[in-house]
């Protein structure tokens, strides 16, 4: 509902601000833009319109306003404005007195307006009179589910003071309700000049069959005539119908996928698709999927899966509009990855199936699987991929075994019947020589008690096993910083993957890295890292929250000592 007040004038606001009465038209009309400022100006610098746009008359208009018991002067300016191409033209700021205007955006289309598509169903009353008001929906057959955009617009070419101009829902069938703000314009219709006032709204069945649209109405109050303000009386009732609509909804189809996403389009694309990354180290996918004629509600959720990395997935981001008169939709996601080792990773997003209403068929918006080259890391990281031929080859062999040494095999038996016998041998000479305590054959053979004194001498004695101290310091001291940065920029996932690599000894995941830190501040916010990072938490909140808990780095609780066992030791050391 919309009260229409002081001829429709616009609110006054303490700054300058910019409209368009339009998003999108087509190549060829007009769209008026607004300018409303409290600066005193006499005429605005419009010259950077002109290399886009044809600029025709300006319409200025003054406001008187009381706030905060002071008295406040405010003027609007219209310009009309024709674009003179196709495509996404931009608007520049304006100076204005002392400030200057924010930028805007408008989609200009070839061919018809985007205001009635093609397959868009109109109906208008009084069309010509002084007052009245056309509707007119996206699609007049749509599918059950499908977001239908319906458009009610209000024509006047006399000055209203007052009104009431509404749309009813439905009695049962759909749901209703407005999106986006209002928009106004000017059109010729007849040869005669009309002000607009633009209303959209989004229209949902909920069942086939038919769907019935109360009629959109309006009543007011506008100047009466000459004779009339003679007398005191310069105002007369006004009102309009625009009749009412009946929609033809049909039922979803038998070989439509599930989840039903009924559209116009759907695309799916990945802006800046990975080629190279090092593993251990983060690298984001950003995706995105725009959908023409469905809400963000409808779309389903963005998953990203490969195999060897990590991946944190960031909630997902929607941008509506209502545009070419129906609901417009681009649904971002990022998702943070981390290879867990050197390789070839592959990475693929799930597609997403759609109903194409305008050509009634089964379409899939996909992109391309992605192939990841990952260099060696460092630490842990620093290992290849581990080959995936060994386990096929051992099943190969372990299947083959059984046929050429079956037991059905005769040639095979006096060879089993010597391996045993030798084996039973063994074994008797051995219990005699533990019981005679073998101590004769261990003083007159030298080599085992050398064996032994290699195997307890300390690892420093032997180069191969001695540890770089230099570069685990090193790597020790590049954890810490990168921890820090991480914290610092509110990169989430790098918080994640630093973490568990600054605990002493180094864990594998944030779950151990959590159960290991002794601040229970920083427990509870490793907590809400990990609800955020799958996509259930505020992210900006969590970036606070470590902030906060970890100014002064992680509190590791120091590790016990192991308790005494409580049998004696199978085989006790000498």
């Amino acid at each position: 509902m919309l009260l229409l007040g002081l001829v429709l004038a616009w609110p006054a606001l303490a700054d300058t601000r910019v409209t368009l009465s339009r998003d999108a038209v087509a190549l060829g009309d007009a769209v008026t833009l607004s300018i409303e400022t409290d600066q005193p100006i006499a005429s605005p610098d419009l010259a950077p319109l002109r290399n886009d746009f044809e600029v025709g008359g300006i319409d200025s208009a003054r406001q008187l306003s009381i706030e905060n018991g002071g008295l406040r002067t405010s003027q609007t300016l219209r310009v009309q404005l024709r674009p003179r191409r196709a495509g996404m033209l931009r608007i520049p700021a304006l100076a204005i007195g002392n400030q200057r205007t924010a930028p805007l955006l408008l989609e200009v289309t070839q061919g018809a307006s985007p205001s009635a598509p093609a397959r868009a169903s109109t109906a208008s009353t009084q069309a010509g009179g002084p007052v009245f008001i056309d509707t007119v929906f996206d699609d007049d057959t749509p599918y059950v589910q499908q977001a239908v955009g319906v458009t009610v617009r209000l024509h006047y070419a006399i000055d209203l003071y007052n009104g009431e101009f509404r749309q009813p829902e439905p009695a049962s069938g759909g749901s209703l309700q407005p999106v986006g703000s209002d928009a106004r314009s000017v059109q010729v219709v007849g040869g005669r000049q009309y002000q607009v006032l633009e209303r959209h709204y989004l229209l949902v069945p909920e069942r086939s069959g038919l769907l019935r649209l109360p009629r959109a109405s309006f009543n007011g109050e506008a100047s009466g005539d000459f004779i009339d303000g003679l007398f005191g009386d310069a105002r007369e009732s006004v009102s309009a119908q625009a009749p009412a609509r009946t929609l033809k909804v049909r039922p979803i189809p038998a070989n439509a996928a599930q989840p039903w996403l009924p559209a116009r389009s759907v695309t799916m694309r990945v802006p800046s698709p990975p080629r190279q990354a090092r593993a251990g180290e983060a690298f984001d996918v950003v995706v995105e999927l725009r959908a023409d004629g469905a809400t963000a509600a409808q779309l389903p959720e963005l998953t990203l899966t490969g195999d060897g990395a990590q991946i944190f997935p960031e909630p997902a981001q929607p941008a509506e509009n209502f545009a070419s008169g129906r609901p417009q939709v681009l649904l971002t996601r990022r998702f943070s990855i981390v290879p867990q080792h050197a390789g070839t990773l592959r990475l693929q997003i799930a597609p997403v199936d759609w109903w194409d209403v305008a050509a009634d068929a089964l379409r899939r918006a996909q992109v391309p699987e992605m192939t990841v080259r990952v260099a060696p890391g460092l630490g842990r990281y620093a290992a290849p991929a581990p080959p995936s031929t060994q386990a096929d080859s051992t099943k190969s062999s372990a299947t083959d075994a059984p046929s050429r040494w079956s037991f059905g095999n005769r040639m095979m038996w006096p060879a089993f019947a010597a391996l045993t016998l030798l084996m039973a041998a063994a074994l008797v000479w051995m219990l005699r020589r533990r019981a005679h305590g073998g101590r004769d054959d261990e003083a007159t053979s030298p080599a085992p008690a050398d064996t032994h004194t290699a195997r307890d001498a300390p690892a420093s004695s032997s180069p191969i096993h001695k540890p770089d101290q230099g570069r685990i310091a090193a790597e020790a001291a590049r954890h810490a910083k990168d921890f820090r940065r991480a914290i610092e920029t509110g990169d989430l996932a790098a918080v994640a993957r630093t973490l568990p690599q600054l605990a002493t000894p180094a864990v594998a995941t944030l779950a151990e890295a959590r159960a290991r830190l002794a601040d229970p501040a920083q427990a509870e916010a490793t907590s809400q890292l990990e609800r955020a990072l799958w996509g259930d938490g505020d992210a900006e909140a969590v970036r606070r929250q470590l902030k906060r808990a970890f100014t002064r780095g992680p509190s590791w609780r120091t590790p016990g000592k192991a308790p005494k066992p409580l049998l004696p030791p199978l085989y006790p050391e000498r």
